[in-house]
């Protein structure tokens, strides 16, 4: 994600140039300053700024060689604003009806929220757009790894775990050189081993299953190794090796 804002970001070079070019301490290219304006905004969580900021962006400069890019961040500040004054409030101990009337007052008229029963939830409508408008935008993988549906909950029910995975796997057909494989993988893998402990250890043992337990370590053991293979993304390579070491000893993580 960084690498692709980051590439983005190039893009805009020329319109500095040309400031530089004409004398030092001219205003910035108008577009320029929008999109920094939406940069700033976002990595400041000031995520309302960066949802206006956005939107005028897109009103504005239709054509732009990084509308994808904004269409990008705007899904993504949708996201974090919800995160910020929804899903953190929760985390704190707040109910979640509590938080979610203080929140719909506040940001309700944005039009884009959905109530089901995990509670709120954003209806994506901006990685769908893009992806609608152009499938092969080098930001199509990211937005469509964002229209995967989370369980909050799996209540040890294996099917809710394995849509996640097929969202997720999803991704990787669709998009076979994307650069999300590292975090795909150990995301795969660690919902297969929640899948080995589900068929193993289940409460309601009429969904302990020993063949597709066996199946499912062996899925999650595959998956953590491929990510092992990707040195450079540290952050992944260092959790599958913890959850493969966790496997491997058969250490649960999820039904205690």
């Amino acid at each position: 994600m960084k690498f692709k804002f980051y590439m983005a970001f190039l893009v805009m070079v020329p319109f500095l140039s040309g400031c530089l070019f004409f004398g030092f301490g001219n205003p910035k290219d108008p577009e320029q300053e929008l999109f920094d304006e939406i940069m700033t905004a976002y990595n400041n969580r000031a995520y309302e700024g960066s949802i206006k900021a956005c939107e005028q962006f897109l009103a504005k400069y239709q054509r732009s060689k990084v509308k994808e890019s904004v269409m990008m961040r705007m899904g993504e500040s949708f996201e974090g604003l919800l995160n910020r004054d929804y899903h953190e409030l929760i985390s704190k101990g707040m109910e979640e009806k509590k938080a979610r009337a203080s929140f719909l007052a506040k940001h309700g008229s944005y039009n884009c929220w959905e109530v089901n029963e995990q509670g709120l939830r954003y209806n994506k409508e901006m990685f769908r757009k893009l992806l609608k408008e152009n499938p092969q935008s080098p930001y199509a993988d990211e937005a469509m790894y964002n229209l995967i549906s989370w369980e909050p909950d799996y209540k040890e029910d294996p099917e809710r775990v394995q849509k996640e995975i097929k969202g997720l796997n999803g991704v990787l057909t669709q998009y076979p050189t994307t650069s999300l494989r590292p975090k795909i993988y150990f995301q795969m893998g660690y919902r297969f081993q929640i899948l080995y402990e589900i068929y193993s250890f289940a409460k309601d043992q009429s969904k302990r299953d020993e063949t597709k337990a066996q199946e499912s370590f062996q899925h999650a053991e595959e998956l953590y190794n491929l990510c092992l293979t990707f040195p450079e993304q540290t952050e992944y390579s260092q959790k599958a090796l913890r959850y493969l070491d966790l496997l491997r000893n058969h250490s649960r993580i999820y039904i205690k």
